[in-house]
């Protein structure tokens, strides 16, 4: 009987021994797509304008890599378009992408480049008071009119060109691997704007349909 229990003990012992040594078995293989490819994105924007609400239509097209990286080019442009209530830039697009493949996903994007505006100013921030009622006159064809006459709060159309720069964070809301919805809150910040200045700057906010597709 030892002799019986000593053999089923070293059967045992060789079994858990050999056991130990052979290699773990693998577990399922999990292959995860990673998109590369072309990004489509239209936009639709509201934004403050010197005091003034602005509807901006537009959008950027690039290349999308890893699922998370863009680059590619865009722009926008006023729909309320007057003679003297315009705005129009563009320029390169960057943007990182944040859990493309959950249901609910973030993003920051900038876009930095140019554009022209035309607004409405009033002859005093165009020119001095002090100008204005020193001035003796102008001539205008055969009339002669003095410039002191010229009522200061008259407005006038003022074009600028300028450089610009609008950084954004972008909520996404992902309907598939190949479309989201974007909600995006960014800011204008303008510069070599001599004569509309600050009153280029402001809050935008805008709705996107993200389209993307590729390999």
């Amino acid at each position: 009987m030892k002799r019986l229990l000593v053999s089923v003990c070293m059967v045992l012992v060789a079994s858990a021994a050999f056991a130990q040594q052979q290699p773990a078995a693998p577990g399922p293989l999990v292959v995860e797509r990673i998109q590369n490819g072309w990004i489509f994105s239209p936009d639709a924007r509201v934004t403050d304008l010197d005091g003034d609400t602005g509807a901006l239509a537009g959008g950027y097209l690039g290349r999308i890599t890893d699922n998370a990286w863009v680059i590619g080019a865009g722009g926008y442009v006023l729909t309320n378009r007057d003679a003297d209530f315009k705005l129009a830039y563009g320029g390169p697009v960057v943007e990182w992408l944040v859990r493309t493949d959950r249901r609910v996903g973030f993003g920051v994007r900038a876009i930095v480049g140019a554009g022209s505006a035309t607004l409405p100013l009033s002859i005093a921030d165009l020119v001095d008071e002090r100008i204005l009622s020193s001035a003796p006159h102008i001539q205008t064809g055969r009339r002669t009119r003095g410039l002191s006459r010229l009522d200061p709060s008259t407005t006038v159309a003022a074009r600028d060109d300028f450089f610009v720069a609008e950084p954004q964070l972008n909520l996404l809301l992902n309907l598939s691997r190949g479309q989201r919805i974007v909600f995006g809150l960014g800011y204008r910040a303008v510069g070599n704007a001599p004569l509309l200045g600050d009153a280029l700057n402001g809050l935008s906010g805008g709705i996107a349909d993200q389209i993307s597709g590729g390999r």
